[in-house]
């Protein structure tokens, strides 16, 4: 914890994305009870005092996301259409500034405490919510994310409120940077687990981005044998290898089939390579983490009847 006194500031700054490359510094963001405020950014547009089960959180450290890239150039992301001026920035770790009036008493989080930040804030009231499957709430709200309305402001911003159930305190042993890959980290022990490993087998990863990376050295500690990583990016997957998250390699060929009929003839065209890798036998485990139509059919082709896939969805697939 550091020492510091609870301290609240009238405005802060924040990244914010108007229009496609269109992304501005602004001194505020909209306070949530107005849902009319945003229109305008305006200066004199306060950041309110945390409410009874919030903290206020100074951002240290932030991740951007595949998303975050396509709704700066395209505003939108697939069939996710931006409707207002949207912060950016998912999941992050900061201190804490400032508390609700009930937060220490019912959290156990104080001023000082150095916090991760879950960046999707469930309902807490549906069926799956009190099931603990929180994750699949359909009224998830996303920071950083164009699926509501108004949508949920994101983390790339100098401080913001976020509800105490959902922040986390770091050990002394973890950095900032450590504590906003927390979540990405936890997805990734998710889909292993679900995945039940095989000891000694082969997996593959399709997708050497940050997501892609954390599955694979979760693979690796979760007793697979060796662990196959495919990307169409080269620098990507040297990385994987030098750093030892993978064991062995495969560069994809970025393609843009014309028709149904040909993204089924390339995905079975990378399959042949990516079992061909593998001594001519399919894999025991694959974990698709690029969210790509092609990638999704490539790794059904390359894996046993029986096999099970985790697939981290994307936005428009037609498989």
């Amino acid at each position: 914890m550091e020492k510091i006194e609870s301290e609240l500031c009238d405005k802060v700054q924040a990244q914010v994305l108007y229009g496609p490359k269109d992304l501005r510094l602004v001194c505020s963001l909209p306070n949530p009870t107005e849902p009319h405020a945003y229109e305008y950014f305006q200066v004199s547009q306060p950041i309110s005092p945390p409410l009874a089960e919030e903290v206020q959180i100074a951002m240290k450290a932030t991740t951007l996301c595949g998303s975050d890239l396509h709704y700066y150039t395209h505003f939108r992301n697939g069939d996710i259409e931006i409707k207002q001026p949207l912060s950016q920035g998912h999941e992050c770790a900061g201190l804490v500034v400032a508390v609700g009036s009930e937060v220490e008493a019912k959290y156990g989080l104080h001023v000082g405490d150095r916090v991760a930040v879950e960046a999707g804030v469930p309902c807490d009231e549906c069926e799956v919510c009190l099931e603990g499957a929180y994750n699949v709430c359909e009224k998830m709200r996303f920071r950083s994310s164009a699926t509501a309305f108004p949508h949920y402001q994101g983390t790339l911003r100098e401080r913001f409120n976020h509800p105490a159930k959902w922040v986390h305190k770091l050990p002394d042993s973890l950095t900032y940077v450590d504590g906003a890959l927390l979540e990405p980290l936890a997805v990734a022990i998710h889909a292993v687990r679900k995945a039940a490993a095989k000891p000694m087998a082969t997996c593959l990863v399709i997708g050497a981005g940050a997501v892609g990376l954390l599955c694979a050295a979760t693979a690796k500690g979760s007793g697979y044998g060796r662990v196959v990583m495919a990307d169409i990016a080269q620098n990507r997957l040297a990385f994987a290898l030098e750093n030892g998250f993978a064991d062995e390699t495969v560069t994809l060929h970025a393609r843009q089939p014309q028709s149904l009929g040909e993204g089924l003839a390339f995905a079975k065209e990378d399959a042949a390579g990516l079992v061909a890798k593998n001594h001519g036998d399919k894999f025991a485990r694959v974990f698709e983490c690029t969210g790509v139509e092609g990638c999704v059919r490539t790794a059904i082709h390359v894996s046993y009847k029986d096999i099970i896939c985790s697939f981290f969805r994307g936005t428009d697939w037609k498989v």
